[in-house]
């Protein structure tokens, strides 16, 4: 139950989070350059709440990451967006559909199908050379985007970006789901814990460069579905199964998750929160 509850924490502080980061940038100046905007969001309090929240929703995935499979941890994770959605609609006035509520409710029937999937089991061994391999994926995955990043600037190159930024998020779920907190004393020599942080750290620098090449409702999505999908599938092979017989069940239960978030994704572009933000205003 534990896990689930801060599974529902993680991303009601993810969709929580977009909404004040993109009314915070909202406020901006629209000359504002980049040392002077940063600045102005460093000083605001809906950027710094922002910022707590992603840091609470990062622990609560990493509580929630110690005993459930990472394929529901990483659903729960995109299912931010709908939170986002939610409170673009109450808070701010945006517009919703037919197709977003049809999200919705596909990603709500998807996490119900999810918990009744799976049980909560503490982290036990993980086959041997995970860490060593995390690692070694990590870099691999520095060189690709860095060779990447090297290209003219287009919108293929910026998506490929925003994969690979997914793939970060997958590498850090991971490691946080295997790393060995039973001998603290050598947690620092954990070849899982330096290859979350890589993950981690190229996740972020990536999804920055992908916002500069490509729309940010691509970006969202693609980043998404590549850390929902690759996360999941890194799980399964290091053992994360569902219940005996649900096998099904967790699988349709999955695609329902990640084709409702995949279909809300807009409400995680800053440029539709805050057109909502401005529409609301007017109000």
């Amino acid at each position: 139950m534990l896990g689930l509850l801060a599974v529902a924490g993680a991303a009601l502080c993810s969709g929580a989070a977009v909404v004040l980061q993109a009314v915070a940038v909202r406020r901006l100046p629209r000359d504002a350059g980049l040392g002077a905007g940063l600045g102005r969001l460093l000083a605001s309090p809906a950027y710094l709440a922002g910022l707590a929240l992603v840091a609470l929703g990062f622990g609560l995935s990493f509580v929630a990451l110690r005993s459930l499979p990472l394929f529901l941890v990483q659903a729960g994770r995109a299912s931010g967006l709908a939170v986002a959605a939610v409170l673009a609609v109450v808070v701010l006035g945006a517009r919703a559909t037919a197709r977003d509520a049809w999200g919705l409710a596909a990603l709500g029937l998807g996490l119900v199908g999810l918990a009744l999937s799976v049980a909560a089991a503490p982290v036990t061994t993980t086959p041997a050379g995970v860490g060593v391999g995390l690692l070694a994926a990590a870099a691999a995955l520095a060189v690709v985007a860095w060779r990447v990043a090297a290209r003219p600037p287009s919108v293929r190159t910026g998506l490929a970006l925003a994969v690979a930024a997914g793939c970060g998020y997958a590498l850090l779920a991971l490691a946080a789901h295997v790393v060995d907190l039973s001998r603290p004393v050598r947690l620092l020599l954990d070849p899982a814990l330096w290859a979350g942080g890589l993950g981690g750290v190229l996740a972020l620098a990536l999804t920055a460069l992908a916002l500069r090449r490509a729309p940010v409702v691509a970006v969202t999505a693609a980043t998404v579905a590549t850390e929902t999908c690759v996360g999941a599938l890194l799980g399964v092979l290091v053992g994360d199964r569902a219940l005996p017989g649900r096998g099904l069940l967790a699988a349709g239960a999955f695609a329902l998750v990640l084709t409702g978030a995949l279909t809300v994704a807009r409400f995680g572009a800053p440029e539709s929160l805050a057109q909502a933000e401005q529409v609301s205003a007017r109000d």
